[in-house]
């Protein structure tokens, strides 16, 4: 197991400034935070404005219906994406850190272990914010849908840790998004492998 304590600190610290900053300058204009984790041990802090969303639907993806809950989902389609990483330089170097004490010889389960608690610690840490109040001051929390989402993993897990970060109220939202996006997969994987038989 990882010993996540020290990087836990400080990306709690390193959160609640960054995410201080970004409730005060786009508030209520806000519907999602929380961490993209981009493979490996990195992860950047999240957040898009509803805003960013039309605007990036007009122009990415034309208004194209089909494709809202990818403009609407996908991190790497959010403007700010790298825009706060500046206050998660001592976040990125627990995370080297981590990485560095890694034995190259772990076991597939052992990585699995490492990677859900690598997770956790992240949910954590947004779940203690949300306890403390920073998602509901000066903006109103039932409109900001707190997630993790990580890099080529399947909507039904990263629902999953969606439920177990918001309130039901953020759930009722958000839920047929993700339901959507969930059965969209299904047929793709469902028609990739009628292809082949």
């Amino acid at each position: 197991m990882l010993d996540t304590k020290n990087f836990e600190k400080i990306l709690y610290q390193d959160t609640k400034k960054a995410f201080k900053n970004i409730i005060q300058k786009y508030g209520n204009d806000l519907y999602v935070m929380g961490f993209y984790h981009t493979g490996s041990y990195s992860l950047l802090p999240i957040f898009n404005t509803l805003s960013d969303l039309k605007k990036v639907f007009e122009e990415e993806y034309g208004n194209d219906v089909s494709s809202f809950y990818m403009a609407k989902w996908n991190p790497e389609d959010y403007p700010t994406l790298e825009d706060y990483s500046k206050y998660f330089d001592e976040t990125t170097l627990e995370c080297q850190k981590l990485e560095d004490s890694i034995d190259l010889f772990q076991s597939d389960i052992e990585a699995m272990d490492n990677w859900h608690q690598w997770l956790t610690t992240m949910e954590k840490v947004l779940i203690q914010l949300d306890a403390e109040g920073i998602f509901s001051n000066d903006i109103e929390r039932e409109k900001i849908t707190l997630a993790i989402l990580a890099y080529d993993e399947e909507e039904s897990i990263q629902f999953k840790r969606i439920k177990r970060l918001n309130p039901p109220t953020v759930l009722a939202q958000i839920q047929t998004d993700f339901e959507a996006m969930i059965t969209e997969r299904e047929k793709c994987e469902q028609e990739a492998l009628n292809a082949f038989n």
